[in-house]
């Protein structure tokens, strides 16, 4: 078959006629995509379609051709692996990171899906700088935010004559926050990025006894491993250590930790020098003012398997409760810790930074906003050490945080090193920089007009499918639509036109069709376009019938007690019509409120809106509102 009818080449579009992507031979089939967010364009003329792709463009790369990612990060950003902190030189596809899941507020652990990389070239980033906070980032970046809202309640009605009626004063007692997306460009002063979440992904049933989690903490923070006389092999045998004198509660909860771990104390160690015996024991001495719990080389080894060298292992770390991550926290706070007046913080300073950093570690997955700063030597102290907070805020407002002429600056800079980003199942991940911690936020396109625009091209490498083996095995095609919007007709042949083209001798693809969420956990291509690759109706011939079982819209149908992404669509296209859901907003389940709010949307384009009219989205109760939407977009 010759070339889609609609085609619309990169050159057409003022684009370099060659993309600087990778080589490579996709022949495997088609994955198709789509936006995430609805973008209306079939109402719209072509036009739109053409600044939606050149936007696109803009948003994903620096003239380079889906090669420079506009959502990155600098060199020095870091990301939290199971194992601790990585750069982006360490950090590789299918290692686990934590990522936020925004919808519902909690971290989790996830698989790396890509590690994107740019080269080094002059660019412009803004930096968000500041105490809390430190970020590098492209303008486009984005951030997992939580935006406040204060609204009234009032909802617009037209009178009698067709005109806005006024809706009178109100209280705005109707406040929150609503969890959105934002770029660093555009953020506002209401929005706030959240700095810790819970962990989402900590086991459920104790491993190990909360006993030998406190005498790990103690041990790392008050303990040293005894050192062997004219031997070079590691020792194993340990010592706590506390002051009776300042500590007497401390020295009565190492002793109790200890004989619930090990049995009673003993008197004196059997001489077996450094040899085991089998049995762990423990035993006290006192040191002027100190009490020294003395363990044997059975019962330290217990203690360094968990924290070799008095590093807490992240697999320690990882295989504790959420009680237990809250009582090494606290443990570890009474051995080393201390009080910031000023700030209403928790902070413990170490000199190796290694355990410094497994400290952080699980202060963050317990949730807690953390931060790690070097403490340069002072006169009492000879050498640097190493500060973690455990901060009272969880969420900075980096736009109210610079308002307030306070400390925190947001600024532009030039930047000429590498830029990078991961790609993860939940589009977040949690980054460090300069030891602040904080969460952040990844071819062809055909359009509804029936148009095929050219984005990666023939013969490259893919960026879209989220899996080596995918990018370079398939080509792919976005369409140019969100989870609420219809794809027309036209749009399905153009995809059918562009696989046709692509399965001729000279570029010879399979003829099978995918789509994104069969290479990664995505909602992508959206439940409607799935149904379409699933039923076989983007591998048919251009011009085929398509079924209205596929091409219907999702909303049609829709009832009171429905859940999932096409009631979010539905309860957000009522609320850009102007109505509210003050109450459960766009929480994806059909309920009471959403029918009345669909009910107040079909009444105000004029419906006789009687009651039950809002349980269910008919044919009409669909038109009226899309009516609503336009309606809506016309008087913005």
């Amino acid at each position: 078959m010759a070339e889609p009818s609609r085609l619309v080449w990169r050159s057409d579009l003022g684009w370099s006629a060659r993309s600087p992507a990778d080589h490579a031979n996709p022949q495997s089939g088609l994955v198709v995509h789509y936006d995430g967010s609805d973008q209306g364009l079939a109402r719209e003329n072509h036009s739109a379609c053409v600044n939606y792709w050149n936007w696109a463009r803009d948003f994903h790369t620096n003239s380079r051709g889906w090669v420079d990612v506009g959502y990155c990060v600098d060199e020095e950003t870091e990301i939290l692996t199971e194992d601790g902190w990585r750069t982006f030189r360490d950090v590789a596809e299918g290692v686990l990171v934590l990522t936020l899941d925004h919808e519902n507020g909690v971290s989790r652990w996830q698989p790396v899906q890509a590690v994107n990389i740019f080269p080094a070239m002059p660019r412009e980033l803004i930096r968000m700088e500041g105490k809390s906070h430190s970020s590098l980032t492209t303008t486009a970046h984005r951030w997992p935010v939580e935006r406040f809202y204060r609204r009234t309640g009032t909802q617009r009605q037209k009178g009698a004559d067709g005109k806005w009626a006024a809706t009178g004063r109100a209280d705005r007692g109707q406040q929150g926050r609503e969890r959105v997306w934002a770029t660093t460009e555009s953020l506002t002063y209401w929005d706030r990025i959240p700095l810790s979440a819970p962990c989402a992904s900590l086991p459920t049933e104790p491993k190990w006894s909360d006993a030998l989690v406190e005498l790990v903490a103690w041990f790392w923070t008050e303990g040293h491993i005894k050192q062997r006389s004219r031997s070079r092999t590691p020792s194993t045998g340990v010592v706590i250590h506390q002051s009776e004198t300042k500590n007497p509660q401390n020295v009565a909860r190492i002793r109790g930790a200890l004989h619930t771990a090990f049995g009673p104390a003993c008197e004196a160690f059997p001489h077996t020098g450094s040899a085991s015996d089998g049995v762990p024991r423990w035993r006290e001495a006192s040191n002027r003012h100190l009490v020294e719990f003395h363990l044997s080389v059975d019962a330290g080894s217990v203690l360094l398997d968990q924290a070799p060298d008095r590093v807490p292992s992240y697999a320690f770390l990882r295989s504790l409760t959420r009680a237990q991550l809250e009582l090494f926290i606290g443990v570890s706070l009474l051995g080393e810790g201390h009080d910031n007046r000023t700030t209403d913080t928790k902070a413990l300073s170490q000199k190796s930074r290694a355990a410094a950093d497994a400290f952080q570690f699980a202060a963050t997955l317990a949730g807690h906003a953390t931060s790690l700063r070097r403490r340069p030597p002072t006169a009492s102290t000879s050498y640097d050490m190493w500060k973690v907070e455990l901060r009272r805020k969880t969420h900075l407002a980096p736009r109210a945080a610079a308002a307030r002429k306070s400390a925190f600056t947001i600024t532009r800079e030039p930047y000429e090193g590498h830029i990078w980003c991961p790609t993860t199942p939940n589009g977040t991940w949690l980054a460090r920089r300069d030891g602040t911690v904080y969460f952040t936020g990844n071819s062809f396109m055909a359009c509804p007009h029936g148009y095929v625009m050219e984005g990666r091209g023939l013969y490259r490498y893919q960026a879209a499918q989220g899996t080596t083996a995918g990018n370079s095995n398939y080509y792919s095609v976005t369409l140019a639509c969100g989870p609420g919007d219809p794809i027309p007709g036209a749009q399905v042949d153009a995809v059918r036109e562009l696989r046709a083209w692509l399965m001729e001798p000279d570029s010879s693809i399979a003829g099978r069709v995918l789509g994104h969420r069969d290479f990664t956990s995505t909602s992508c291509p959206g439940d409607t376009a799935y149904r379409m690759v699933q039923g076989g109706t983007f591998a048919r011939a251009p011009g085929d019938s398509i079924s209205d079982t596929t091409e219907e819209d999702p909303l049609i149908g829709l009832s009171k007690g429905d859940t999932g992404e096409a009631v979010k669509a539905l309860q957000a296209l009522i609320t850009y019509t102007g109505q509210e859901l003050p109450e459960h907003g766009v929480d994806g389940d059909y309920g009471d409120e959403t029918a009345a709010g669909l009910l107040a949307v079909r009444a105000s384009v004029g419906s006789a809106a009687k009651p039950g009219w809002g349980d269910e989205v008919t044919g009409y109760a669909y038109a009226q509102l899309m009516r609503a939407v336009a309606r809506a977009e016309a008087r913005a």
